[in-house]
């Protein structure tokens, strides 16, 4: 008998917190465990099965941060102090949740992770299991790092270390390896196609993994500034699928559980501002947020209208992104028709087949952005629209150059505590 989502969620985590004679400590990224037993492979597959749902859990804490930052939510008045000095742009300590909780969920993905990195290869699955639960692996130790480097001015990469000095990478250490890690994921699966044992029982229902793993390398090569390689990657996503976390109600949405389930301390909602600037006619806002007046720290807000309900899909990517990825390259290569072509594929679409944003604007001409940085602003506007609470826009901000807040969030108290390497 097939097991729901949900049953297999509970089951792996169930798992990782209560193995016998094996104690995996989540709370420490730097402390390994005291001694590792999981070397069955169906205690493997379990891991895996709750990596993929660890990493979706613990996805609300970079988007509300990113959110606080760069304006796209608010927080209410009777929200957390921090949420609420996060909104205002006062300053943030390493005891807050902005700083600490992004960097213990990430890390709590990236220790499950080096379980699977460290004994698949040993426990004799077949080869097609063996490259899909590796390729899944790496993909999410570099979508954690990723979030990470998006956060942090710099952070270990060596969690595992028993010593109190894991050194803290350079920004271009850590764009290494988080594109050397989805580079090896690509090459596990192009080497060795996953099996159908690890599609049917392993991989999430809804997630692609061959085209995330384009997408993010699409992602991070852009940030990183290997435009080229960007262009590369993302050229070779599908465009006609979503790659997407589901939920169900035994098995909620966190960004839902957050910001509409957990009392007002946690409230955050979607920020006027998003709606009002707006170009006249975008249907994306009501595809993200719904009108309302809410109170806020600093300006009234809107509800989240895509994250109301409690079994809403997440999109780990939407195919738009990776228009407006190409398009930025071009664009930055000033090759301004391609760009344009692309930006208007971003605007013009009224309806899709997927469950995704449409914006149903006019076409530009090339007379409307004529210039280099015409289309930069152009195109950073349309992300901003079409990547709402993707976890994206403070990264944006920074790369075109826009004022932000905060640059970083500090290192938390407790990596300063416990790490004589801290930045602190």
């Amino acid at each position: 008998m097939t097991m729901s989502r949900g049953a297999r969620v509970l089951a792996a985590l169930a798992l990782l917190g209560g193995l016998s004679a094996c104690e995996l400590d989540f709370t420490d990224p730097n402390q390994p465990p005291e001694e590792e037993v999981i070397v069955t492979p169906a205690t493997l597959a379990r891991v895996a099965v709750g990596l993929q749902a660890q990493y979706s859990d613990q996805l609300a804490d970079p988007v509300y941060v990113t959110g606080l930052v760069t304006n796209e939510i608010g927080a209410t008045p009777t929200a957390f102090e921090s949420y609420r000095r996060a909104d205002a742009g006062s300053p943030i300590t390493g005891d807050d949740g902005p700083s600490l909780d992004p960097w213990s969920g990430q890390y709590d993905v990236i220790r499950t992770a080096n379980v699977l990195i460290e004994n698949v290869p040993q426990v004799g699955f077949g080869p097609g299991t063996t490259s899909g639960l590796l390729a899944l692996a790496k993909l999410y130790k570099a979508m954690a790092f990723g979030n990470l480097y998006q956060h942090y001015e710099s952070f270990p990469l060596v969690v595992q270390s028993t010593t109190s000095d894991a050194p803290f990478a350079t920004r271009a250490e850590a764009m290494t390896e988080i594109l050397r890690l989805l580079e090896e994921a690509r090459q596990h699966l192009a080497t060795t196609p996953p099996s159908p044992e690890f599609n049917t029982t392993v991989l999430a229902p809804g997630f692609n993994l061959a085209a995330t793993i384009d997408a993010m390398l699409a992602r991070y090569n852009l940030i990183g500034g290997n435009l080229d390689a960007a262009m590369a990657a993302a050229q070779r996503v599908p465009l006609t699928s979503l790659s997407e976390f589901r939920f169900a109600t035994g098995d909620v949405n966190p960004l839902w559980n957050l910001w509409y389930n957990s009392g007002n301390a946690y409230q955050m909602r979607a920020k006027q501002s998003f709606r009002l600037q707006a170009e006249a006619g975008d249907q994306r806002v009501a595809y993200w947020v719904s009108p309302d007046t809410i109170p806020g720290a600093t300006q009234r807000m809107d509800q989240i209208a895509r994250y109301n309900t409690n079994t809403r899909t997440y999109v780990v990517y939407f195919p738009d992104e990776m228009r407006l990825i190409m398009a930025e390259v071009h664009a930055r290569q000033n090759r301004l028709s391609e760009a344009l072509a692309l930006v208007n594929a971003v605007r013009t679409p009224c309806t899709s087949t997927l469950a995704e944003p449409v914006a149903c604007l006019p076409a530009l001409t090339l007379a409307q952005v004529p210039t280099q940085q015409a289309m930069l602003d152009e195109i950073l506007r349309q992300r901003r629209y079409e990547l709402y609470l993707q976890g994206l826009r403070w990264s944006d901000l920074r790369r075109f150059g826009q004022p932000v807040k905060y640059e970083f969030m500090p290192v938390p108290t407790i990596e300063c505590d416990r790490n004589q390497s801290a930045p602190c």
